[in-house]
């Protein structure tokens, strides 16, 4: 059975959803809405069926997914309204602007039976799926924090993004990725506190710069950093462990490094018998025989993997990789990241 489907908004998503479905079976785009002319004109051209109002869309009984890329304000409205119309929603991120308004759309999902979910590509990234096999492995034994950050240079956000009516900022950018990322990796557990600093250093209405600390009932302390003006790099991802460390340097690569100390070494052992590093001898470095060299482990990432699912999820066989549950979580960090900054103080709460 092939899913007819629709995208509302033919910006840069919508294209990159249509040009996604061409390898996907089961999927074919056949129409699109826009409020803007000349993106309806583009979408004519490349041979989908567009429509003037969203209701004749909507109306189409051709179609039963829709493909939401609107800008971020959008979402929970036409989510809903795509639901009460009896069609699967495929959202782009975040799924809503806040908590409250994810509780509505799931709301009209759950009411009308149709599958609603947001989309976390970023799950299938080469880098994060390397941190998720050392996380479980225990190779650098129990994980004691995660540092995770995205980096650029430009200096201010593009755009729509930079319009706080909009949903504009990093938090809601990149920030839920990486806030869905660390849940991922500690599925079972709870998030205990938030602490969050959002800056305006170049773009003067939205975060376009953020710190983000995220505690867990594990004791692991996830740091999340985003940035649109850092002109030098640090790695995307550095990982502490018990044992070890593991280092990855940038998005949808594994190059990076990883060690652990051997089983047979203590403490100091490695320093004894030094007697000129003084108050250094703390930061002291080991032997190279004291430890060992892993390697940061092979991954697939299947960059088709996710609308695979949606697709399946759409027919019935299988459900969405990125559940309400899901969702729920991100938008309750979100809210209380935004609550963190507003009262400069960490938020406790399970999560």
């Amino acid at each position: 059975m092939c899913i007819y489907a629709g995208i509302i908004g033919f910006g840069y998503m919508g294209h990159y959803h249509l040009g996604k479905s061409k390898g996907i079976d089961g999927l074919e785009i056949i129409s699109a809405y826009d409020t803007d002319p000349q993106k309806l004109a583009d979408a004519k051209s490349m041979g989908l069926t567009i429509f003037d109002t969203l209701e004749q869309m909507l109306a189409d009984e051709r179609i039963s997914l829709v493909f939401i890329c609107t800008p971020n304000h959008k979402h929970a409205e036409l989510s809903i309204r795509a639901l009460n119309a009896g069609k699967h929603v495929m959202c782009e991120k975040p799924v809503t602007m806040n908590a409250d308004e994810l509780e509505a759309v799931i709301a009209a999902a759950n009411r009308n039976r149709k599958v609603f979910t947001v989309h976390q590509n970023r799950r299938w990234d080469a880098d994060f799926l390397a941190i998720s096999k050392v996380v479980a492995s225990k190779d650098i034994g129990h994980i004691t924090s995660i540092q995770s950050r995205v980096f650029g240079q430009r200096g201010v956000c593009f755009g729509w993004r930079a319009d706080p009516l909009w949903g504009g900022g990093m938090l809601y950018d990149w920030g839920v990725h990486l806030i869905d990322q660390a849940l991922c990796l500690f599925a079972e557990n709870r998030i205990t506190s938030v602490y969050a600093r959002l800056q305006s250093i170049l773009t003067p209405a939205v975060d376009d710069c953020f710190d983000l600390q995220l505690m867990f009932d594990n004791d692991v302390c996830v740091k999340v950093q985003v940035g649109t003006f850092c002109l030098q790099d640090l790695p995307r991802w550095f990982v502490c462990g018990d044992r070890g460390t593991l280092m990855v340097q940038a998005i949808n690569t594994t190059a990076g490094g990883m060690a652990r100390i051997r089983e047979d070494v203590q403490g100091f052992d490695s320093v004894f018998g030094l007697h000129n590093l003084g108050p250094s001898r703390t930061m002291a470095p080991l032997r190279a025989d004291y430890l060992e060299t892993l390697i940061v482990p092979d991954v697939v990432a299947d960059a088709n993997e996710y609308h695979r699912n949606l697709v399946a999820s759409v027919q019935g066989s299988e459900t969405p990789y990125v559940s309400h549950r899901d969702m729920r979580r991100v938008m309750r960090v979100v809210d209380t990241a935004f609550e963190s900054t507003k009262r400069n103080e960490v938020v406790k709460g399970e999560i």
